[in-house]
């Protein structure tokens, strides 16, 4: 009896030493980023203020896009082959996690007020689905149909505004839309207005104000263009400034690098991150100052597919050499590199 106890605590022992960090992540670390990544043994990763990673897991099969609510992440999973159709609410602090799975299989989300708000690819004849989810329940609160692709999304006092791509006039129209989802009369939500934009294609990214918006166009420096859009070069790596009653271009700005993906303010600054997932290339971060409307500065990342600013930082992910980078933004220049692993998508902040 006395060697059988000695060899389960021998096994005991062995097990809790073989523990790897994705499968138990340390409780006693703040959680402060959050890292998404496209593949590997683990999609979800942690790091703690100090840059240091704290903890990591395998959620889903393949989570396309994700957003902080609070300390709660929210990611979206479509899956490979099958498709899945899940959103998952995970605790950042122990990656413990509850899942709705969704009528449609998710693209995009955006969180505003309580509700994400899911986009999907999936084309209906009347358009694509766009998911409205309570997170207070994690339930589906109603599917409505946009008549596009989902863009970028403005938060609005009532709900929000998303840019959609129409994909020309043998499908929903020859012109971008710009379509705003609230609350209507009776309480429910609905699409409250759609409007076309005096233009092909809606933006990549925005920068909101209350007289313009700030947006940039990523286009077709490389690889096929649409046939239906008759200027693809007014759309490709652009910087527009755009009113915001009408959409009408204001100013607009060539950019020396392509395929501009988002568009970050920090005080009189913007940063860009420029990178395509055609080949998975792009090497820059441009800096812009707002008041002049000039390229001020470039920073070297390799594949920056995604931007995020942390208080005076700029934190990257670098999807090829499955890093996150993290950059002073008054000197500009990168000050910390983490390895978190292959193929990170997505950084985000963990509100305090």
């Amino acid at each position: 009896m006395k060697k059988y106890l000695v060899f389960l605590l021998v096994i005991l022992l062995l097990s809790t030493a073989c523990q790897t960090v994705n499968e138990f992540p340390l409780k006693k670390e703040t959680p402060h980023l959050a890292v998404i990544k496209h593949t590997g043994k683990a999609n979800i990763v942690i790091l703690n203020k100090e840059y240091k990673v704290v903890g990591e897991k395998k959620i889903g099969e393949f989570l396309i896009d994700g957003q902080m609510d609070g300390q709660t992440l929210y990611a979206i999973d479509c899956g490979v082959e099958p498709a899945l159709k899940n959103l998952y609410a995970i605790n950042v602090h122990d990656l413990s996690y509850q899942t709705l799975t969704l009528p449609y299989i998710p693209q995009k989300i955006f969180i505003h007020d309580r509700v994400a708000y899911i986009a999907s690819s999936s084309v209906q004849q009347a358009g694509f689905p766009l998911m409205l989810v309570d997170l207070q329940s994690l339930s589906l609160i109603d599917t409505l149909t946009v008549p596009g692709a989902a863009g970028p999304f403005i938060p609005e006092a009532n709900g929000v505004t998303m840019y959609v791509n129409a994909g020309g006039p043998n499908k929903f129209g020859p012109f971008a839309k710009k379509v705003r989802v609230g609350k209507g009369t009776a309480g429910k939500y609905e699409i409250l207005e759609t409007t076309d934009m005096p233009q092909e294609l809606p933006p990549t990214n925005v920068i909101s104000y209350p007289e313009k918006n700030i947006a940039v166009y990523a286009g077709f420096a490389k690889g096929p263009k649409p046939r239906w859009v008759k200027q693809p070069e007014a759309y490709t790596s652009k910087i527009k400034v755009l009113d915001k009653k009408n959409d009408s271009v204001l100013q607009e700005i060539d950019l020396d690098e392509s395929f501009p993906q988002q568009i970050v303010q920090k005080g009189d600054l913007a940063f860009i991150n420029h990178y395509t997932e055609l080949d998975m290339s792009g090497e820059m971060i441009t800096v812009f100052d707002l008041k002049t409307m000039k390229q001020v500065d470039k920073i070297r990342s390799e594949t920056p597919s995604f931007i995020a600013l942390d208080g005076s930082h700029l934190v990257v992910a670098n999807y090829v050499p499955g890093t996150v980078s993290v950059i002073d933004t008054q000197k500009r220049k990168q000050i910390q590199h983490v390895t978190v692993g292959e193929r990170p998508s997505k950084v985000l902040v963990i509100p305090e």
